[in-house]
């Protein structure tokens, strides 16, 4: 029996489209067994001789008292293939039930992303991000090149990770992927072309941390300044204490990324 890790990147607005990974993965082959993170970061499945097509129910725990108090119910009466402080996933075994439908039903309402709200947050924040891109090379004219380079360098960059990630999304809404209701939007499944984009982000995202990190190292070196030390550890003190506020106030939202740039491009430059 083998076993395989497949790192997700679901949004918290996708649980519908995760239960059909889930279920497609037990087609080929491999059962759900476990996950690593807070919100499934990880997924784990082992492989298994016989390919059944397997249902699964993925739950959000306090997003509604009444939904949490069914959840004690149905652990009671279904099988637990996994659990954490966030997310339960239960394997069915019957039919459909009108019940679990309901419960589902309310939380992806709970989860489903508003998208005038969205369309304006959005367009807000990258109005702010490229007014201050500007305004920081127009900066740069009196203050270190080489530093106001480096963060004006990793905000574009944070930009362009997050319009591929926008992209997918905004492509699997027109060819009707996501369900509309309400104004509010969810998806129940994910085009290839949206999985290629979100792991061609994830690697981005990763290339980012990475080369940031060296380049900063670097500035700090070549410099032997400690003014230009300071406004080093300035520029990661924001990324990271922003980085971690919104992740709590963006769940698992690629949105978080154009949220760290805005931080990163104006507060930097002060």
């Amino acid at each position: 029996m083998g076993t395989k890790n497949t790192y997700n990147n679901y949004q918290f607005y996708e649980t519908p489209a995760l239960t059909k990974y889930l279920e497609e993965q037990s087609i080929k082959g491999y059962s759900f067994c476990g996950a690593v993170g807070e919100f499934l970061d990880v997924l784990k499945f082992s492989h298994v001789e016989d390919k059944k097509s397997k249902s699964f129910t993925i739950l959000r725990k306090r997003l509604d008292k009444n939904i949490d108090e069914k959840i004690q119910i149905m652990k009671t009466n279904s099988q637990i293939i996994y659990e954490n402080n966030v997310y339960v996933v239960f394997a069915n075994n019957s039919e459909a039930d009108k019940e679990l439908e309901s419960i589902l039903k309310k939380q992806n309402a709970l989860q489903a992303v508003s998208v005038k709200k969205s369309v304006e947050f959005i367009s807000i924040l990258l109005i702010i991000s490229v007014i201050s891109v500007v305004l920081n090379l127009l900066w740069s004219q009196n203050t270190n090149l080489v530093l106001n380079s480096l963060n004006v360098g990793v905000c574009i960059s944070l930009i362009i990770n997050f319009m591929i990630y926008f992209i997918g999304d905004l492509h699997d809404y027109f060819s009707g992927k996501a369900v509309t209701t309400d104004g509010k939007i969810i998806f129940n499944d994910r085009s290839k072309l949206k999985d290629m984009l979100f792991r061609i982000g994830d690697v981005l995202k990763f290339a980012i941390l990475l080369v940031s990190i060296f380049l900063s190292i670097k500035v700090v070196l070549q410099a032997s300044d400690p003014a230009v030390t300071v406004n080093v550890v300035k520029m990661w003190s924001i990324f990271c204490i922003v980085g971690f506020t919104s992740r709590i106030k963006f769940q698992k939202s690629y949105i978080s990324l154009l949220f760290i740039e805005v931080f990163l491009i104006t507060i930097g430059a002060i």
